[in-house]
């Protein structure tokens, strides 16, 4: 019985495992990037919730883009949903636009008031992504006319 108890604790944790176990790198860039319903006005409460900021530091990053969208809407960007940009590189250029929202913050101050404006927009997207087809880098938004 003990055995058979162990054994499924084992399983379960297996499978937490594989859902969470993204690459770390992975994991900032959809906490950084993905926010499905991100709006302009939230830029300040988005920011301080998710505790982004400059590298290694508390003091407040100058531009935070939000994809307003779901991480499986944007990661075909890394393989059919997108196209290679720029000159060598991981860069790829999504095929469809996406609601974007910069957040532009103050640099001078700190955690948790950054005192950040937003603003949106509808772009095709330019992300960075690992080997394995997984977006790691927000790069920019492309504003391309219809």
């Amino acid at each position: 019985m003990k055995i058979s108890i162990f054994v499924g604790v084992l399983l379960l944790s297996a499978a937490v495992l594989s859902v969470d176990g993204l690459d770390p790198r992975v994991q900032k860039f959809i906490n950084q990037h993905i926010n499905q319903n991100m709006a302009p006005n939230r830029c300040d409460a988005m920011i301080t919730q998710k505790k982004i900021s400059q590298t290694n530091s508390n003091r407040c990053k100058e531009v935070n883009t939000f994809i307003s969208a779901t991480y499986a809407a944007v990661k075909p960007v890394c393989r059919d949903g997108g196209s290679p940009y720029g000159t060598g590189g991981n860069l790829r250029i999504s095929h469809d636009k996406f609601r974007v929202v910069n957040c532009e913050c103050n640099v001078n101050l700190r955690l948790p008031n950054c005192d950040c404006r937003g603003s949106s927009g509808n772009k095709r997207i330019v992300i960075g992504c690992d080997d394995t087809g997984n977006p790691v880098h927000y790069e920019e938004g492309v504003y391309i006319p219809n």
